[in-house]
């Protein structure tokens, strides 16, 4: 993975008036309905202002017609660039839809699609299942007569099992099955050779090495160079692929293991010989394996197709099979162990539909690339319903999508997210990644392993913690989403993250409740940076953000990046080129609705309310503190309004809250 940083000459149009000089003052009063609820109080303290530099919202629109659509561009993405002070309401909304689905696989899967683009009836996905030793034939696709002596074996037991854990495993069995239809008809214009080029190919584009910081500058520019041609020479064949009927299998399955799960959640072991089994029905496949485990601690190996593990502190100890690309694990309870090695694991989609389910207990995930909720050409889906629990994974990680989706939502505890690079929200083409946390004191850690070896040798690549990009110029990115809704967090990034996006994107970050902590270095909390949004929202708690530049509601070569606080006592520090910064025709805006602030910059040129001349129109950068006591070091003031030499940059403090006239 390299990411050139070139400049494309592309513009946005604002009126043409400038300030160069700095000065303070009190608005000129007027009269304004305060009933009026916080977006619209908002809304006004941004006219305001805008009025400093002779604009109005309208003004803020970013321009796109230099550049022609590509086939991966989103809709949604189309509009909220024509509509960037949208943005933020898209966001919260977004948010608040997936919490509200957060145990439903279906409704949460359908809603994550339907932001793609692509609406399904939930009735045309419901699978009638087979009877279950029909259906284990039809899976295998082998007649009983060819089964082995060990499949006949399990056949046999398959007929003992209580009622509701054959409907389940028959349930499953039948939307694999159908699901496997659905793919094969997603990729039935490619050829066989046009199939094993992505397979082997398009991953490269999401993995990095860490050798990299050893290799010639040579070397570096063919591997970049080379990356670049088989990414044109890939777009014709992703045309090809009917990413809807990759959709759809996600879907079908989905929709059954959400069945399935209500039909085993309470289920209880009553016949005296099964109660002494610690595994109930094993069945080996080429498709991976099928297991029934009972309520003991079991260790469980290999690839797999089915696991329905009843209880016990159990150990996974998994690896891949490209033929077992369909898979479900329910675990009703216990603190597990889920380890692999190998990449596309642990709820995880390559071309293909995976889903993890774990209902309680305090889990420990060790995983590698493609893993813990991820979908490349596929689903990938990781539920976790209760427990403290940790996640390690390298690159492409907890909810990461491209040509797919990738889901991790964890609903309660206090929970820990390591990962190196594309990883906790992160979205590339026609993707959609989300990490969903609803609880608990959570620590969110992105970057550490992949050096950021074109600009500094000592800081490290992150891409993470809500964030999505293109390939630039090739293909539009996608929409990269991490929700937290209450405890105390702490979000560590590096290079690019917390809310911020690169190429025809949307990288988000809300969190609703908590004092948290946000720590980064560059191109974060809500940077946007060449034509995309970037968006960084955090409801209450008194916060703290630390960030060196191109951070804290900045936009960057026609980009929105848009910095969001509406309560709390919080503290924001930055070196340069943030805190409200417009950069080669791109807008930057940071808001804090409400509580007594601090606001520390390093430069003063360039921050809290800078718009700087470059190319042509210039650029908009906007800083607005609606109440409180605020501190500054910088440009601003409490209870004033200023404008720094610059081409479209304002700033703005006053009791927006507490005006009655």
């Amino acid at each position: 993975m390299k990411i050139n940083f070139f400049i494309f000459s592309i513009i946005f149009i604002f009126v043409t008036f400038s300030l160069n000089h700095t000065f303070a003052q009190t608005p000129e009063a007027e009269t304004v309905d305060f009933s009026l609820d916080a977006d619209s109080l908002r809304s006004y303290a941004l006219d305001q202002a805008l009025k400093c530099i002779n604009m109005n919202q309208s003004d803020l629109v970013l321009r796109a017609d230099y550049l022609d659509i590509d086939s991966f561009r989103l809709d949604i993405i189309n509009h909220l660039m024509q509509n960037p002070l949208s943005t933020t309401e898209y966001s919260e909304s977004l948010g608040a839809e997936l919490l509200s689905y957060q145990s439903s696989l279906t409704s949460l899967l359908n809603h994550h699609i339907a932001s793609l683009g692509y609406h399904f009836d939930s009735e045309t996905v419901k699978v009638q299942p087979m009877e279950l030793e029909d259906a284990i034939l039809a899976f295998l696709e082998k007649t009983e007569s060819k089964l082995s002596k060990d499949q006949k074996e399990a056949f046999k037991k398959a007929k003992y099992l209580p009622r509701d854990l054959r409907r389940t495993l028959a349930l499953i069995l039948s939307a694999m099955i159908d699901a496997r239809k659905e793919l094969a008809s997603a990729l039935e214009y490619l050829s066989k050779e046009e199939l094993e080029f992505l397979k082997e190919n398009f991953p490269i584009l999401l993995q990095d090495d860490v050798e990299d910081e050893f290799k010639s500058a040579e070397q570096l520019d063919f591997e970049e160079k080379y990356e670049e041609e088989i990414s044109r020479e890939m777009i014709p064949t992703l045309k090809k692929v009917k990413l809807e009927k990759i959709l759809n299998a996600g879907m079908i399955l989905s929709g059954a293991t959400q069945r399935a799960f209500a039909l085993v959640k309470d289920i209880k072991i009553t016949d005296p010989m099964m109660i002494k089994k610690d595994v109930l029905l094993s069945l080996k496949s080429s498709y991976g394996d099928i297991y029934v485990g009972n309520k003991v601690p079991n260790r469980y190996n290999g690839s797999y197709a089915i696991i329905i593990d009843l209880g016990g502190d159990d150990e996974y100890s998994f690896s891949s099979s490209e033929k077992a690309n369909l898979s479900v694990l329910i675990d009703l309870g216990g603190d597990d162990q889920y380890k692999t090695k190998d990449f596309y694991n642990l709820g995880s989609g390559f071309f293909g539909v995976g889903i993890l389910w774990d209902r309680s207990g305090d889990d420990n995930y060790q995983a590698s690339n493609f893993s813990l909720g991820s979908g490349l050409f596929g689903v990938g889906i990781l539920l976790d319903q209760g427990g403290h629990d940790k996640y390690f994974g390298d690159t492409f990680t907890q909810g990461a999508g491209s040509f797919g989706i990738g889901v991790l939502s964890d609903v309660k505890g206090n929970d820990q997210y390591s990962g190196a690079l594309f990883a906790q929200g992160f979205a590339f083409v026609s993707g959609f990644g989300s990490l969903i946390d609803s609880s608990g004191n959570d620590s969110y850690s992105a970057g550490n392993k992949y050096k950021d070896i074109l600009r500094y040798e000592d800081h490290y690549l992150s891409l993470s913690q809500g964030f999505s990009y293109g390939l630039r110029p090739l293909m539009s990115g996608g929409i990269g989403f991490l929700f937290d809704y209450s405890g105390n967090d702490t979000y560590i990034s590096d290079i690019f993250g917390q809310g911020s996006s690169y190429w025809w994107a949307l990288g988000a970050l809300v969190d609703c409740w908590g004092n948290d902590k946000y720590v980064s270095f560059q191109y974060a909390q809500g940077a946007g940076t060449h034509m995309t949004l970037g968006v960084l929202i955090d409801e209450n708690g008194d916060d703290v953000y630390i960030s060196k530049g191109v951070s804290q509601g900045c936009g960057h070569d026609l980009a929105l990046g848009i910095l969001l606080d509406k309560s709390g006592d919080d503290s924001y520090s930055a070196y340069d080129l943030s805190q409200g910064a417009g950069s080669a025709n791109g807008i930057g805006i940071i808001i804090d609705d409400k509580g007594d602030d601090s606001y520390t910059v390093k430069r003063t040129h360039n921050t809290q309310g800078y718009g700087n001349p470059r190319r042509d129109y210039g650029s908009v950068g906007l800083f607005l503190d609606l109440s409180g006591k605020d501190w500054y070091a910088g440009n601003g003031k409490d209870s004033t309004w200023w404008v720094i030499p610059s081409k479209w940059g304002a700033g703005i403090d006053g009791e927006f809250f507490k005006i009655k006239n």
